[in-house]
């Protein structure tokens, strides 16, 4: 029996980025939760954590923080579950389409599989409403069925698009 898991979504202060870059550090791949830093190539792979790449990874999430006064095209918050950061979630502007929003999401590798994108999913829903959006995107280069599967569960439609998994889902 698996056991419903709570899960709250912070705005990212500069306690939690700490908090954040530290669990990323720890379990994370910078190329599994930030873009690439000013100056790298987006194909380069990204496996090792430099003190460039954490100053990318803090300033990126100070880039996106919520700010009533002026709105950001993405918007990230630290995933909280059992009241440990356990990752990060972000909407963002989809090309620019004021009727779409793509939701991501990165866990710590000791908190995948237990539940959290689902609740995290559906928080992402609400919050793209409130937005307006029609339609919530996701994508991600890990195409795995087990990933697939998480996606068509949650309700996405799955297409497979030059090697990323693109999800899409009608919002009401």
């Amino acid at each position: 029996m698996t056991s419903q898991m709570m899960v709250d979504l912070v705005p990212v202060d500069e306690e939690v980025l700490e908090g954040l870059l530290a669990l990323a550090v720890a379990e994370a791949l910078p190329g599994e939760v930030m873009p690439p830093a000013s100056g790298e190539s987006a194909t380069e792979p990204r496996t090792t954590w430099t003190d460039l790449r954490k100053g990318a990874f803090r300033e990126y999430h100070r880039r996106c923080r919520v700010n009533p006064h002026s709105p950001v095209p993405e918007v990230t918050w630290a995933v909280k579950a059992r009241g440990r950061i356990v990752g990060a979630a972000r909407l963002a502007l989809v090309d620019g389409d004021p009727a779409a929003r793509e939701v991501g999401l990165w866990l710590g590798r000791s908190y995948r599989g237990q539940g959290i994108s689902g609740e995290v999913a559906y928080w992402a829903f609400a919050a793209a409403q409130t937005m307006d959006a029609k339609r919530l995107v996701a994508r991600t280069t890990a195409r795995s069925a087990i990933v697939r599967k998480s996606l068509e569960r949650i309700g996405f439609q799955v297409v497979d698009s030059g090697g990323v998994l693109v999800g899409t889902i009608s919002l009401p």
